[in-house]
């Protein structure tokens, strides 16, 4: 038992579950038989102090404790709280902006510019009134207020 404890002092019931868990552990693994382990949870249910736990585990094998994995061992630890790691820079060039023009809302707009032109070949060159200009004005702010920003 632990060794702040006195032998004459009392246990709680959180004591006893451990040293019924340890029984039923010794049980399992073989280190008891059915006769000498239910001898040993019954004086265990009589026992009133830590002098009497002792002799129920004293020749059974120390607690196992649970062991950290092999593979977590090697892992880096978190970084302190407030502090952040370097992330690592791409060795892309920075200036990405024809990326930007190009990618989602872009296509659309062409779609829309496109049946627009097709719309007017289709009236024989009778031109309807450019619709797609409501698409390209939002497209156009936000392009163009993307393209000095640093990302």
């Amino acid at each position: 038992m632990p060794s702040p404890y006195q032998p004459h002092q009392r246990f709680t019931e959180a004591d006893r579950d451990k040293i019924a868990g340890r029984l039923r552990d010794a049980f399992a693994d073989g280190r008891l038989d059915q006769p000498e382990f239910t001898a040993r949870l019954d004086r265990l249910y009589g026992a009133q102090t830590y002098g009497e736990l002792e002799p129920l585990v004293r020749d059974l094998p120390p607690v196992r404790t649970y062991q950290t994995p092999a593979m977590v061992e090697n892992v880096k630890p978190a970084p302190e709280p407030g502090t952040f790691p370097e992330r690592k820079k791409p060795n892309q060039p920075q200036n990405k902006a024809l990326q930007h023009l190009t990618g989602g809302f872009t296509g659309v707009v062409l779609l829309n510019v496109v049946i627009w032109f097709v719309i007017g070949l289709g009236n024989g060159g009778d031109w309807p009134a450019f619709w797609p200009v409501w698409l390209l004005i939002p497209w156009a702010l936000f392009a163009f207020s993307n393209l000095g920003k640093r990302r």
